[in-house]
């Protein structure tokens, strides 16, 4: 006995376009989740990394206060931090 599929073929029975859109449009879902976490990821860090120079420069600026550092380790702690 011989199989008729009426001109569609053997996978998906004419639904294979269909398959093929969504299939796509899962893939660039994929991407933009992707790329969307690196990019969060990546603001939070320097987010993170500002806050910390930020406490970093007020630990800094309450030594000098109270006079535990002097001016010229001030400023070599200030420049060691502007460039971490």
């Amino acid at each position: 006995m011989m199989w008729d599929n009426y001109g569609y073929d053997m996978m998906g029975g004419g639904w294979s376009w269909l398959i093929f859109i969504l299939w796509i449009i899962g893939v660039f879902i994929v991407i933009a989740l992707v790329v969307w976490f690196i990019v969060k990821l990546v603001k939070s860090n320097s987010v993170k990394s500002q806050f910390d120079n930020d406490k970093s420069l007020t630990i800094l600026n309450e030594r000098l206060a109270k006079g535990e550092i002097t001016m010229e380790e001030y400023t070599k702690f200030k420049n060691i931090i502007a460039k971490g």
